[in-house]
């Protein structure tokens, strides 16, 4: 059944482009049209006629057969994309503070994941899976998150997560050989084997529409060795899926690629053919000028992930420099446990101000920037049609309140987006032409149940894991 989204006061088509009193018409999966008030009379379509943009199609209001969404006195725009995050994080929040990457892994993440791999792989129990991607999607749909890439620990039961609650979510099926520790080790065989039963059994399903991806995430350069590199960039070409790497988040990254390659780390995977299609870099805080000069010529995607990158110490990306090379940036949370939060409004508020403090100019970046990032970025780091309201685009949408004290009165519409509007102001979102929360609630689970389900589960696992330390091992 189609839907119309009605009496818009504000149309966020993309950065550069707001409507006012504007009507949206969803056809199945995309976006049918967007639609400006007419006025009574001089259109011959009466006093409830609609008008598209380009003149092309028309309705008449009065006339529309479907379901109705009134948005009244709210901002109707593209839903925000995380581009990078490890949803089993979530069960993780707040375990540790004050620590660096590496002992962050070794005391936070590396003992959890251990407990998570023997539940898979010897007891052949993946439901922890099920409740992190629960909980993890539940934040983001209501924060306003229609699509995000999760990279790191992928089991079966994520995916019948996110296609039960209706959100958009692409598997970075995450590769190493090396750094992490020997309980944590797989051999390269049976690693590549379960790449590529995950890209044949969940890529572009379902097909008919589709709401889960597979990429193949090599985790960094440190972790793999360049045999596992270069076969990922072969199966990515050959099998159409996208790659997702972390590079450069920690300044020690740098010396040891250049010891070990002679190359620093972007520098290396473009020597080796790595960047040779489609890449998405996460983090790039410690590249230099040189680097940024690569991603520009080859199209990598840098994503920019400032909240996880000061709490881990790890300094500040040189984002303005990436966008002034013309380097295409998308907006992330990172994990729940490095950030705490999946809050892609807060994200977008922080990545503009950390950027103009750490070059001391309050010109270097715009709150249209930012939002570009977590919209249009976002989308092309995701390989999908979407990051805009525009006839043909998915319809991935959110409809936002902004009539609270602490977006009242609203003066310039982005502006107030990115540094005044909070995750809880979503009212509704959409996901592939359905709504899948309507007044701040989810619509096809039982939040509370799955919520306490996630809890008693999590608190299991992470006894097992508490007081463990794993020792990261080249």
């Amino acid at each position: 059944m189609a839907i119309l989204i009605k009496n818009a006061r504000y149309v966020v088509q993309d950065a550069d482009t707001i409507l006012e009193n504007a009507d949206i018409l969803i056809e199945g999966q995309k976006i049918a049209g967007v639609f400006t008030q007419s006025g009574s009379g001089g259109d011959g379509l009466g006093s409830h006629g609609f008008r598209s943009r380009d003149g092309s199609d028309s309705y008449e209001g009065g006339a529309f057969q479907g379901t109705v969404i009134d948005a009244s006195g709210k901002v109707v725009m593209p839903g925000l994309i995380n581009a990078h995050t490890h949803l089993y994080q979530n069960l993780l929040k707040g375990q540790k503070d004050g620590l660096g990457l590496k002992e962050w892994c070794e005391e936070v993440t590396f003992p959890f994941a251990n407990v998570v791999h023997y539940d898979h792989d010897v007891q052949g129990d993946d439901s922890i899976g099920y409740h992190w991607s629960v909980l993890a999607a539940e934040e983001m749909l209501k924060g306003g998150v229609t699509c995000f890439i999760d990279m790191d620990l992928t089991v079966e039961s994520m995916f019948r997560a996110w296609t039960e609650v209706g959100i958009r979510g692409i598997a970075a099926v995450t590769m190493v050989n090396r750094w992490v520790p020997k309980e944590l080790h797989k051999d390269d065989d049976v690693r590549k084997k379960e790449v590529l039963d995950y890209i044949d059994k969940w890529h572009s399903r379902p097909q008919d529409h589709s709401l889960v991806d597979v990429f193949i995430a090599p985790s960094t350069p440190f972790t793999c060795t360049e045999d596992l590199l270069r076969w990922a960039r072969r199966i990515a070409d050959e099998r159409d899926v996208g790659t997702q790497i972390h590079v450069s988040e920690t300044s020690w990254e740098v010396p040891q690629c250049v010891s070990e390659t002679g190359y620093t780390p972007l520098a290396y995977l473009s020597n080796i053919g790595f960047l040779d299609g489609h890449v998405t870099a996460v983090h790039c805080v410690h590249i230099t000028r040189e680097e940024i000069e690569i991603a520009a010529r080859k199209g990598v995607i840098v994503v920019y992930n400032p909240k996880s990158n000061m709490k881990l110490g790890n300094g500040f990306a040189p984002i303005v420099e990436l966008l002034e090379a013309g380097v295409t940036v998308a907006l992330a949370t990172d994990g729940a446990a490095s950030n705490d939060l999946l809050d892609m409004f807060e994200e977008m508020r922080v990545g503009a101000m950390v950027q103009r403090g750490r070059l001391a100019d309050p010109s270097v970046i715009s709150a249209k920037d930012v939002f570009r990032m977590a919209t249009v970025g976002g989308a092309r780091a995701a390989r999908i049609d979407a990051g805009e309201i525009k006839k043909g685009k998915l319809a991935d949408i959110v409809v936002l309140d902004v009539g609270k004290a602490h977006s009242i009165p609203v003066g310039d519409v982005i502006n107030t987006i990115v540094y005044c509007s909070k995750a809880s102001d979503v009212d509704t979102v959409l996901v592939n032409g359905e709504v899948v929360v309507h007044n701040g609630c989810l619509t096809r689970i039982d939040e509370d149940a799955v919520r306490q389900h996630a809890l008693e589960a999590a608190v299991e696992k992470l006894g097992r894991a508490k007081g463990k330390k794993m020792a990261a091992e080249f």
